[in-house]
This record gives C-alpha cells, sequence and structure tokens, in this order.
C-alpha cells in the first residue's frame, strides 16, 4: 500500500467515524416514525399537532400520501429527541412558540386556508433573505419544518416507493438514454 492509498483509507475511516453516528439516528427516527399511533417522546401533544399541520401544508396528500400519512409528525420528534442539540431544541421551541402567534390567534384555531396562507407567507419571507442571515423565529420554524418534512418523507417507504422511482434489485446499467425512457422524468430513490 502506498501513502496516498494509506491516507485515502484513513481520510474515509475519519469520515465514517464522524458521519456513522448521526445516520443511525436519523435511521433509528425513521424507525419510530414507522410506530403508528405512537405518541410523541419530544414534543407536547399540542406542539405535535402543530407540527404535523404544518408538515401537511409542506406535502399535502394528493394522489400520493401525504406527510402525515408517511410518518413524518414522529420522525420529526425523534430528530428532536435523539440528534438535535439543547440549544437547537431551545431555539426550535421558541421559533414554534412565535409561530403559532403569527396568525394573530394560535395556528390549529385558523382555518385552513388561512394556514397555508401563513405558512406560504411565511416561507417566502424566508427564501427572501441572505443565506447566511438569522431569521425571524416564525419564518425560521417554517424553514426548518420544511427540510425536517422533506427529509423525513423522502426516507420513509411511502416517499421512496410511490413518489420516488424504486427497484429494490436494479437492472443493468444503461448510459447515455433520454429521460423520457429513465422512468417518466421522476427522480430515484437509491
Amino acid at each position: 500500500m502506498n501513502r496516498r492509498e494509506w491516507l485515502k483509507s484513513m481520510s474515509a475511516l475519519a469520515v465514517g467515524a464522524f458521519v456513522a453516528p448521526s445516520l443511525l439516528a436519523v435511521f433509528d427516527a425513521h424507525a419510530a416514525s414507522r410506530k403508528a399511533g405512537a405518541a410523541p417522546r419530544f414534543f407536547a401533544p399540542a406542539q405535535s399537532n402543530l407540527i404535523a399541520a404544518v408538515a401537511d401544508i409542506v406535502i399535502p396528500r394528493t394522489d400520493t400520501p401525504g406527510a402525515s400519512d408517511a410518518g413524518v409528525p414522529a420522525f420529526i420528534d425523534s430528530m428532536f429527541k435523539d440528534v438535535y442539540t439543547k440549544a437547537e431544541q431551545k431555539r426550535y421551541f421558541t421559533a414554534l412558540a412565535a409561530f403559532d402567534q403569527a396568525g394573530g390567534k394560535p395556528f390549529l384555531q385558523l382555518d385552513q386556508a388561512q394556514r397555508k396562507a401563513l405558512v406560504t407567507r411565511l416561507h417566502a419571507n424566508a427564501l427572501g433573505h441572505a443565506p447566511d442571515a438569522t431569521l425571524p423565529p416564525a419564518e425560521d420554524f417554517v424553514l426548518r419544518t420544511k427540510k425536517l418534512t422533506m427529509l423525513g418523507f423522502f426516507v420513509s417507504q411511502p416517499g421512496c416507493t410511490q413518489v420516488l422511482q424504486y427497484v429494490a434489485v436494479p437492472g443493468g446499467f444503461k448510459a447515455d438514454i433520454p429521460l423520457s425512457q429513465a422512468g417518466n422524468g421522476r427522480a430515484w430513490a437509491t
């Protein structure tokens, strides 16, 4: 083994040691989200209901399952319990409280159209800030919840198999083919 191969091996080992616990926590959170009817382990039930309502606005049920159908609220709950630091948890709680009052009354007391309009407005405002800017708490809540919703949904079975293309055992490699022949324009799950 030459020096270059040794450095590559040691780099891969170091990255693996650093990344493995985070990946394991994500997979554990996904497994926890699969338990039907499980009570939230981190958030209060009212907070969990609010998060589920926002997640269902981000990924609503259409001809494919929505965020709640895929277990995203339980995934988010597990991520905050098992992965996020105390400082990140506190920041999210502060943002959640600010968001809950951003519509003039508690979010769950708004009708569906008002909820969607509020989430859409705060999301657009959050995207209007510079990438490294500190967001106002309500906007931070919407953006962070959207990111977690997307992550939780696309590691779930419905997200991988019903929205993305999925082949458990893919066939042979076909290079340089038109997109229309590569799965009807849908992205691959694996």
